[in-house]
């Protein structure tokens, strides 16, 4: 007696998986192994050729409007109705069946040129905000401003795939009704790996930047829950782990380090501050000044497209698999400022980081001029950067008071340190800030010039003028905590003001 037992035609679900490299110096090998699941739409048309010693079947799958060809319960594919006798004989047969697809998706060529750049490989010379080839990337979308909105449109591409050997590994077959077709899911994997050269790697990123395309086009935050959305991320996160290499972005930022250090603090305001800059592009959209778009046209369209997607998809933005990555594997903020010049893409945390990082590394050099690095940003502004060359002698630990606080609630702890009295306390020598995230004509370069700026007009007119900075951490650092949590609203409101 044989598993289907129905001799006339069916339209068996098919599930495609994959499974690609691990690059040295990946991230993690823990999914090595991972197995790449196909369930997107934008995979048009694909034909599977199964020999067995009987017979040989094909099963085939070409969306045309009305008839996607998808099964929506299982989130994969169905095919054209084909002989139950000849899956009888298929599933029979299982791994020993000889198979080969033709397979044909569309893709976005922009997440593609993303995915390339974010993984690229040998001497850390360019990255995604440095590339070799600028006009390549910015081919690959189309940027407008009409009415003062930044419209991005994607250029796609179709791809095939001829004659890629596959095989049966899983076969699934669940009884119908009396007289009623049973239902029959094929799982397939792919081999790229067997003979694998530059055309198949790079067939195994498209298919990636085709699942990255598709989150950027439906991944709200309503709609980031569903679970094809969650495959598709799960596959993009899986390709980062396994074929970023960590030691290159290392080598950015001990580049960093080695082209900086033994500099002055205030020739470093300008030096490492346009280094890293030229590293890292801004990727979202704030109310200061970024990216220029005439001296720094490729990082200010870049900026725009991660903007919009920072706004609309925050889950296709690569900042969101970067920080994830960072969260998931415990990563210190030298391997996130690491991974963020890798990627080449970052906000302010992740320039502020990158900046933290280097200089840390700078304080430590033999012959350095620097004395501190204090991990930073505005105390009621989600904002971050790093001030230094002053030493934080206390920190506060305290509950935000002001309702118009957009870094905390009000409520939630924060600790801060008092940028005026540690200027006063660290006088004569002056302290600097080291803020690449913002264009260099709005950024305060010195502690002098931010501390004015935070209690300028225009925040006295927002009540949100103060002189305090929310507090990360300092390098090297030997300050003391003074805790005001379990005073009064009134009494922390008075001690630590407009935060």
């Amino acid at each position: 007696m044989g598993i289907i037992n129905y001799p006339g035609n069916l339209s068996p679900a098919v599930i495609l998986t994959w499974q690609g490299e691990t690059v040295a110096n990946a991230i993690s090998t823990t999914l090595k192994k991972f197995p790449y699941t196909l369930a997107n739409e934008s995979v048009t048309e694909f034909t599977i050729t199964a020999a067995t010693s009987a017979k040989t079947l094909t099963l085939t799958r070409k969306a045309a409007k009305g008839q996607r060809f998808f099964n929506e319960t299982l989130n994969t594919f169905t095919t054209a109705p084909t002989s139950g006798l000849g899956l009888e004989d298929l599933v029979a047969a299982g791994t020993k069946a000889n198979c080969t697809i033709d397979l044909t998706f569309t893709y976005a060529r922009f997440f593609d040129a993303l995915l390339e750049q974010m993984t690229l490989t040998g001497p850390a010379s360019n990255n995604l905000a440095n590339p070799s080839d600028s006009k390549a990337i910015l081919d690959t979308f189309t940027h407008a401003v009409p009415s003062g909105k930044i419209t991005i449109g994607y250029k796609t591409a179709t791809q095939s795939l001829k004659a890629l050997p596959c095989r049966l590994v899983k076969s699934d077959v669940k009884p119908g009704p009396a007289g009623k077709p049973p239902a029959v899911t094929l799982t397939f994997e792919l081999d790229f790996l067997t003979g694998i050269d530059a055309v198949r790697r790079e067939a195994m990123r498209k298919l990636i930047a085709m699942d990255w395309s598709k989150i950027a086009r439906l991944g709200t935050d309503a709609a980031s829950g569903k679970p094809e959305i969650k495959l598709w991320r799960q596959n993009v996160m899986a390709y980062l782990v396994n074929y970023t290499d960590m030691a290159r972005g290392e080598q950015f930022r001990a580049g960093l380090v080695s082209r900086h250090k033994g500099k002055s603090a205030v020739v470093l305001a300008t030096d490492l501050r346009d280094d890293i800059d030229g590293l890292v592009v801004t990727a979202n959209h704030w109310g200061q000044a970024r990216e220029d778009l005439k001296t720094e046209r490729h990082q200010r369209l870049l900026s725009d497209l991660f903007g919009t997607l920072h706004q609309s998809t925050w889950v296709s933005s690569p900042v969101s698999f970067l920080r994830e990555i960072g969260s998931t594997y415990g990563f210190n903020v030298h391997k996130s400022a690491a991974l963020a010049l890798q990627y080449g893409s970052g906000h302010c945390g992740e320039h502020a980081q990158v900046s933290f990082s280097v200089l840390a590394d700078i304080i430590k050099s033999p012959g350095a001029q620097v004395s501190h690095a204090v991990f930073t940003g505005n105390a009621n502004i989600d904002h971050a950067f790093v001030v230094y060359n002053l030493d934080v002698a206390t920190v506060v630990q305290t509950l935000a008071t002001a309702a118009n606080n957009t870094r905390v609630k009000k409520g939630e702890e924060i600790k801060v340190w008092n940028l005026r009295d540690a200027i006063t306390k660290n006088s004569p020598k002056l302290g600097y800030v080291m803020d690449p995230y913002l264009d260099k004509t709005v950024m305060k370069p010195t502690a002098d010039e931010l501390l004015t700026a935070l209690n300028n007009k225009a925040r006295k007119a927002s009540v949100k003028d103060t002189d305090f900075l929310a507090f990360a951490g300092e390098y090297p650092s030997s300050f003391t905590t003074e805790d005001l949590r379990k005073k009064t609203e009134a009494e922390r409101k008075k001690l630590v003001k407009n935060v």
